[in-house]
């Protein structure tokens, strides 16, 4: 119980830091690679790795990655 409440605190607190959610389904290699990205990067979770990424494809100083900059990144 306690950890529902935990989880419900956590998301009204990014919800008012201005995230919103969004649920992914992922083939299974790439939930695979994106746990490996994980370890190699230290970060505490999958949504750290894929907001780095789409940062770093979306971010204000780039441009949108096209399809196969994406694969890429994602082999």
């Amino acid at each position: 119980m306690a950890s529902t409440q935990r989880k419900v605190a956590q998301r009204r607190q990014l919800r008012d830091n201005g995230y919103k959610q969004l649920e992914v389904w992922l083939p299974r290699n790439v939930v695979e690679r994106i746990d490996e990205m994980k370890d190699t990067l230290g970060a505490e979770s999958r949504n750290e790795v894929l907001l780095r990424l789409i940062e770093g494809t979306l971010g204000e100083n780039r441009l949108p990655a096209d399809r196969a900059q994406l694969e890429l990144r994602m082999q």
